[in-house]
């Protein structure tokens, strides 16, 4: 996998990849050193994370997808791209408008839509990937991509907003969860509405918190979303946050 996430400035760097697109020495530098990458681990393909691509870039990223697809596949290298989810082309939604679903679709491998991060300590509390987000991100991928080629994102993890001070707000991976509902004595409940788990406790500051995420059988129903569409497949954000039980889950699922 490679992105432009930046540990400079703690975020998706939008002009560096920009730069990178808009540069053909640079382009060709960095299309040259994934087939090596690729070659010296023989791996079966790459995964573009370009994050935060700057909305006057949407027809740049296009085109800079398809000249990367296309140098892969010359050697047999698999590239899968991955982008926000979204339910319309909104000009006005700077996060999500940059990725043109069609002309990606055409040229990557496959796409992996991040149906995950519907709510994130940035902002209200919520769930991370509702069903109906979920439905409708794909309904709207497979209206613009070969249903064949579309892979939903399931998050690995769960947010925990501090409702008193925001910078006490986390994220839990989802083998860290059952230790803090057990070290909290919460009890969770599974929200009818999102089709995901909720629960509330008070810390030591006599903060109150609320956390959300998802358990093996939420898991599980949203994994048959990727039958119900005839999509690919699923991926889960990120490896090495989960547990046998998640896979399980997934597996039942997808059956």
């Amino acid at each position: 996998m490679i992105s432009n996430y930046n540990d400079d400035i703690y975020d998706f760097d939008g002009d560096l990849a920009s730069r990178v697109m808009s540069n053909k020495t640079a382009k060709k530098r960095f299309t040259d050193q994934l087939i090596a990458l690729a070659k010296k681990h023989s791996y079966y393909g790459i995964n573009i994370d370009i994050e935060a691509v700057n909305p006057e870039d949407r027809s740049k990223y296009s085109r800079f997808i398809q000249d990367v697809s296309q140098a892969l596949k010359k050697k047999q290298i698999k590239t899968m791209v991955s982008v926000p989810a979204k339910s319309a082309d909104d000009q006005n939604d700077e996060w999500s408008w940059p990725y043109d679903y069609a002309k990606i679709g055409k040229y990557a491998d496959y796409v992996q839509v991040m149906t995950y991060d519907e709510h994130g300590i940035w902002g209200e509390p919520g769930s991370v990937a509702s069903t109906s987000w979920i439905k409708s991100s794909l309904q709207f991928s497979v209206k613009k991509i070969k249903a064949n080629k579309v892979i939903m994102g399931i998050p690995a993890y769960g947010y925990d907003w501090d409702m008193k001070d925001g910078s006490g707000s986390t994220m839990w991976e989802w083998n860290e969860l059952k230790s803090l509902i057990k070290k909290q004595k919460a009890k969770p409940a599974f929200n009818k509405k999102s089709g995901s788990m909720t629960f509330s406790y008070v810390d030591k500051k006599k903060h109150k918190h609320v956390v959300w995420y998802e358990n093996e059988k939420t898991i599980q129903t949203k994994s048959r979303l990727a039958k119900q569409y005839k999509i690919a497949g699923v991926s889960v954000y990120a490896l090495g946050n989960e547990s046998e039980s998640f896979w399980k889950a997934i597996q039942k699922g997808t059956k």
